[in-house]
């Protein structure tokens, strides 16, 4: 039965099925926020610095905060409003972000409490068709 499936044992099924659904987490992740190698530190410093720049009092000298200043020049709008647009994105991103990391773990944890391909399958698809309606 395993071999009808394309694996050889049911280690290497869960294994393929859960890089499946890491798959599938990172393309629904790709349909809110840019996956591009290096941007995922680029949002986490740039929340730091604009929750930084807020906590201090939205100064109006916002040299301390580059990723604040590079955001207000680069759109042509104040620090304070580069700052709050910041907050606002990550505010808006972290509960799908939540959602699609609790299905993923949700989901590989399911795969491997399966005994057979064919749970470990069905297993794999319960998690994929809920990351793809995220």
């Amino acid at each position: 039965m395993l071999h009808s499936r394309g694996y050889d044992t049911l280690d290497n099924a869960k294994t393929d099925l859960k890089g499946q659904i890491d798959a599938a987490a990172g393309r629904a992740r790709a349909r809110y926020i840019t996956v591009v190698d290096g941007q995922d530190i680029t949002y986490v410093n740039k929340e730091a610095d604009a929750l930084a720049y807020i906590a201090a009092g939205n100064p109006a000298d916002a040299t301390p905060y580059p990723w604040v200043k590079a955001e207000a020049e680069a759109r042509g709008i104040a620090y304070v409003a580069a700052a709050q647009v910041i907050k606002n994105t990550a505010d808006g991103w972290r509960p799908i972000g939540v959602a699609i990391e609790k299905e993923r773990i949700k989901g590989k944890n399911d795969v491997d409490a399966t005994t057979t391909v064919e749970d470990a399958l069905s297993a794999r698809n319960a998690s994929v068709t809920v990351l793809d309606a995220v």
